[in-house]
């Protein structure tokens, strides 16, 4: 125990002048013989034993009264305890309570003698009272006093500090600045709130105390200074970070900070053990549950029973009722795609809930100087049943190898971080494809449905499409073509196997379409044919009683992920009629990636990468043809899921849907550099007109950038260089960084342990659980009440004294 006062303390000498005043001030009876008192002589030692009784009860009900008055001056304090009784001791005492009462009343009702005299009788209740309050008291004694203070008494002698209030602090202001403490409520957001928090405790910090300010951004450091102005400095210029570090990592090692503090401390001063510090973490945050790591997985309950001298106090500054509209899950259609040509963004838009007001959003396009250009009227989400998913189709302007743009909320709420997403999506030329069959009306399916006649009167010629026979093929450049189509050949050259190979290697396309049974085995069966096709054939296949269905193998791959995440093109594509395949030796590195349904399973697409580039074998007909591949499938017959096949293709072989231009905050993105643009400095445009510089050593291919923390658009230029080499991309929040739901106190309890935390929601709960965990708990309150109680009882006693025994006579 602890006193604020401790001089006071020397006013408990007072308590012995009730005693002196009895013993100078008592009345000396005087002896008066009267006969008729002789029939009182047998109460006389009764009553004398009874009355010497109440007067030293009420020597010590006043002493007890100045003392209780000495130490509510003096204001002790205990060590911080579970002093108040659990609700099991509680149910303990009330149940001795009711056996002493009821044996009292069982006992009563043996008395041997009712007819006994008035005043034996009553001193035989007096004495069995007594005897059932002493036998209560007791057992409460054993049964729930022992345990308490076992309790009690662990916890008092745990090593905590015990510090005054003028001892030095050593503590570490941790600052949840993740995105939802952008949350605004009356004119502040959450970190400024903090802010203010953290400073006004800052300032009553005693002389000599020392301060480590952290965020939760990866780079942080939890370091110690004494320099309390560059303290609040750091505070007031503290950002938010959109990639934060989980609160348990950061806890953690705030606790090693100090524990690593005071070891360096006892080594400089030569000591073995104590402390010169008090030390404390206090952990600011709205309790937003994304910034936990849930489960706990760096033992932050075991560190802190471990470490206990550490107090940590958690400020809650969050709002009760939050209110709140986001985007999220941003998806394009296309990374890149041709100049004209749509490109859909969908995003699902929701609310906190409660929340049924529509949300209007609106589409932007970047121009040239970076100033926002609307996209298409704006689209209303409705909330009253949840999230909604909204699509937006976007149409990407030629002038530019990369467009720009964001999706946004057009009203504003308190949290506006998550009411934007951004999107960067590559514009290329139209892709130039090389369509080589015997026939040329067998190439003339494909063509029409990349480059159909009417495309440019329609706006979507976003393909070049070349058409030649087999015996033109050597007269082409395949350099010129992004990808290269072998339709139907019977009987190709070696050498155009092997110079597609060489093609495919060097990052291109290839796709050769096996559908004819006039194809020669031997020819495509060539040691050339066999280092490029995913797959050499044996014969043509005929199904006799089912047709086969075409079936996904795959889900995740580019060429077939559109269909899997498209259920109406899924089961469009899959309603095709195929009765003629090819079978075919298959080599040991293709990859499967859609089949027949039917006898065995046949294999109708495979792919096989070579180099850089890729080769993918279809084993059915892609035309119509009469005595061709009408005897084959109808899978160009009035099948949409035909167009999308041949365009998916494309966007496959030319690397397309391979390149992501979109990435989560935090993310690194790897950016590959053509042997012709390289370049060996450049510069990063980041979000905020900020530019970092970069180099590109000799060995490299590509670029690697791991510090797009930032939302918002980035753009990577040569710097002094003649390279036209250029790249953009965008960076979006996780979507879980602006969820607002808390944690509760109970998982609070769960990952730091229900005894080693205060949990507090503003400066004066901050000031009075500081004061408790430096000082311990105050026991001003609870003298005050016992000396009230005293006060009464002593009044009460005296009373009840001084009237005993005129009573006595009258009935006498």
């Amino acid at each position: 125990m602890t006193l604020i006062n401790s001089t006071l303390i020397a006013g408990m000498a007072l308590a012995v002048l009730p005693i002196i005043l009895h013993m100078v001030m008592r009345a000396k009876p005087k002896r008066i013989e009267f006969p008729a008192l002789r029939l009182l002589k047998s109460r006389q030692p009764a009553n004398a034993r009874r009355m010497q009784l109440k007067h030293w009860l009420l020597l010590f009900l006043r002493s007890l009264l100045i003392i209780l008055a000495v130490l509510c001056v003096a204001r002790p304090s205990l060590p911080a305890a579970r002093y108040g009784l659990q609700w099991w001791e509680w149910t303990l005492v009330v149940a001795i309570a009711g056996v002493a009462v009821a044996a009292y009343y069982l006992l009563g009702r043996k008395d041997p003698d009712r007819h006994l005299a008035v005043h034996v009788l009553r001193d035989v209740r007096n004495r069995r009272r007594l005897w059932c309050v002493l036998g209560g008291f007791l057992a409460v004694l054993v049964v729930v006093g022992i345990p308490w203070g076992l309790r009690v008494r662990s916890e008092m002698t745990s090593p905590m500090n015990e510090a005054a209030e003028d001892i030095p602090v050593a503590v570490v202001f941790i600052f949840d600045n993740s995105v939802s403490m952008n949350y605004r409520h009356e004119n502040l957001t959450r970190l400024e709130r903090a802010r203010e928090v953290a400073i006004q405790y800052l300032s009553q910090l005693p002389q000599g105390s020392r301060v480590a300010i952290a965020g939760l951004a990866p780079d942080e450091e939890v370091v110690f200074q004494a320099d309390l102005a560059s303290a609040q400095a750091r505070i007031d210029s503290l950002p938010v970070t959109y990639v934060p570090d989980p609160i348990n990592r950061r806890l953690r090692e705030s606790i090693e900070a100090h524990v690593d503090d005071r070891d360096r401390l006892r080594q400089e001063a030569g000591v073995q053990a104590g402390d010169f510090f008090a030390r404390e973490i206090c952990l600011l945050t709205d309790l937003s549950v994304s910034a936990w790591s849930v489960p706990d997985e760096v033992g932050l309950m075991d560190l802190l029973v471990q470490q206990d001298h550490v107090q940590l106090y958690v400020v809650d500054v969050s709002v009760e009722q939050p209110v709140n509209s986001l985007l999220t899950a941003l998806k394009l259609s296309d990374q890149t795609t041709v100049a004209g040509r749509e490109v859909v963004a969908s995003v699902t838009a929701s609310g906190t809930v409660g929340q049924v007001k529509p949300l209007t959003i609106e589409a932007f396009l970047l121009d040239s100087d970076g100033n926002e250009i609307r996209v298409g009227p704006p689209r209303t989400a409705q909330l009253d049943n949840g999230p909604v998913e909204v699509q937006i189709p976007i149409a990407c302007p030629p002038g530019s190898a990369f467009a720009q743009g964001l999706l946004r909320i057009q009203s504003d709420d308190p949290l506006p971080d998550d009411n934007i997403q951004h999107f960067t999506v590559a514009v290329r030329a139209a892709p130039k494809i090389l369509l080589i069959s015997d026939r040329r009306e067998e190439s003339l399916y494909i063509k029409n449905a990349l480059e159909p006649e009417d495309g440019a009167q329609w706006g979507s010629d976003f393909y070049d499409c070349t058409e030649v026979t087999t015996s033109q093929f050597n007269r082409e450049s395949l350099d010129r073509y992004d990808v290269v189509c072998v339709i139907n050949c019977q009987r190709p050259d070696p050498s155009m196997w092997t110079a597609l190979k060489s093609y495919a290697e060097a990052g291109k396309g290839v796709f050769v379409v096996a559908g004819n049974s006039g194809i020669s085995v031997s020819h495509w069966s060539t040691p050339e044919a066999a280092a490029l096709l995913p797959g050499t054939p044996i014969q043509w296949f005929r199904y006799l009683d089912e047709p086969g269905r075409i079936r996904l193998v795959t889900e995740q791959h580019p060429m077939t992920k559109p269909f899997a995440e498209w259920e109406e093109a899924r089961t469009v594509l899959g309603a095709s009629s195929f009765l003629r395949c090819w079978a075919m030796e298959w080599s040991d590195d293709s990859s499967l990636l859609m089949v027949f349904d039917g006898p065995g399973n046949r294999p109708a697409l495979a792919e096989r990468r070579l180099g850089d580039g890729k080769c993918l074998l279809f084993t059915s007909a892609m035309d119509n043809l009469v005595n061709g591949g009408s005897e084959w499938n109808d899978f160009v017959v009035d099948n949409w899921s035909f167009l999308m096949f041949c365009d998916v293709l494309v966007q496959h072989l030319t690397g397309a849907s391979e390149q992501q231009r979109n990435f989560t905050a935090g993310k690194p993105v790897e950016i590959s550099v053509p042997a012709t643009e390289r370049f060996a400095e450049y510069r990063v445009s980041r979000p905020g007109f900020r530019r970092t510089p970069g180099e590109l050593s000799a060995d490299q291919t590509s670029l690697l950038i791991s510090d797009a923390v930032d939302p918002g658009h980035y753009r990577v230029t040569p710097f002094e260089s003649a390279s036209v080499f250029e790249a953009a991309f965008s960076m979006t929040l996780r979507d879980q960084e602006t969820d607002l739901t808390q944690m509760t106190r109970k998982q609070l309890e769960d990952m730091l342990g229900a005894e080693r935390f205060s949990l507090v929601h503003n400066p004066t709960d901050l000031e009075r659980a500081v004061r408790v965990g430096r000082l311990g708990i105050e026991v001003f309150p609870v003298l005050i009440g016992l000396l009230l109680l005293v006060f009464c009882a002593e009044h009460l006693m005296a009373n009840f004294f001084y009237d005993e025994q005129p009573a006595s006579l009258e009935k006498a």
